[in-house]
């Protein structure tokens, strides 16, 4: 073996290696399969459903009781119906989470093709597992396991248990309880920023007048913001800070100019 250059001693390396490899691959048994796997998650999905729905309109609903209570409304008055809530919480979540949605998708469909590749190509696989076993790495890893498995420390691995215990009721706790209350006050600033925002357009003269604009003689000519309306009243913000509440028979109509003739 001295004589033999580097090329053919890694070639017998690998050849023991590959030999060692396939018997333990046939003398391994494999994993008895749960019964029962999808049924299981088919079940949690439908559990979870109703607790995402009241997610979304719990969402919904924060933001638009930031929205009224930044220009002084009582948001029991004029709450928005429930689909509404449920269809604007959903919209606002998924365009919140639009900067993160395309490397979640290119890591998705990345790692699909190369797991077709190293299924369709057994000498890919076998290459790469050749690499990992003789990789540094790999060999120290070994090394602290018999080591670890030479010196046992029950008191250690029961107070690890512990704390996974504890790791996954915080986790359950964090995704079912503290996550959605945080997301609510994230959307709750929101809906009260937007209104701030609106609010400063309009006291600077900047208000588009592709927003609905309502003419009635309590209104005038003024430029205004179309809060809110409920089943009998609507609710306006005043260029100077009046909120002005009108039922339906006061208002004349509401117009909504399009870009285009607003520009002109």
């Amino acid at each position: 073996m001295k004589g033999r250059p580097v090329s053919d001693q890694t070639a017998a390396a690998r050849w023991r290696w590959l030999r060692q490899h396939i018997k333990r691959l046939r003398n391994s048994e494999l994993e008895p399969e749960e019964k029962e796997t999808t049924w299981r998650f088919a079940g949690l999905v439908v559990a979870a459903i109703p607790a995402l729905t009241a997610a979304t309109y719990l969402l919904g609903m924060a933001y638009h009781y930031g929205y009224t209570l930044a220009f002084g409304l009582d948001y029991a008055e004029f709450s928005p119906p429930a689909d509404y809530l449920l269809a604007f919480g959903l919209l606002s979540t998924l365009n919140m989470l639009k900067p993160w949605m395309w490397p979640v998708l290119g890591s998705i469909f990345t790692i699909f093709p190369v797991a077709i590749a190293l299924i369709i190509c057994p000498r890919w696989r076998i290459h790469l597992t050749w690499l990992w076993q003789s990789s540094m790495f790999y060999r120290w890893l070994i090394k602290r396991a018999k080591k670890i498995g030479r010196y046992p420390a029950p008191f250690l691995f029961r107070t690890l248990v512990r704390l996974g215990n504890n790791y996954n009721k915080f986790a359950f706790l964090f995704l079912a309880v503290l996550l959605p209350i945080w997301l609510a006050l994230a959307f709750f600033l929101r809906g009260a920023s937007e209104a701030q925002s609106q609010i400063t357009r309009l006291e600077q003269g900047k208000w588009s007048q592709t927003e609905a604009h309502s003419q009635s003689p309590l209104l005038g000519d003024e430029p205004h913001i179309r809060i809110a309306c409920n089943a009998s009243h609507c609710a306006y913000r005043l260029k100077g800070g009046d909120t002005l509440i009108l039922r339906f028979d006061q208002i004349e109509q509401t117009r909504y100019k399009p870009e285009k003739a607003a520009s002109k």
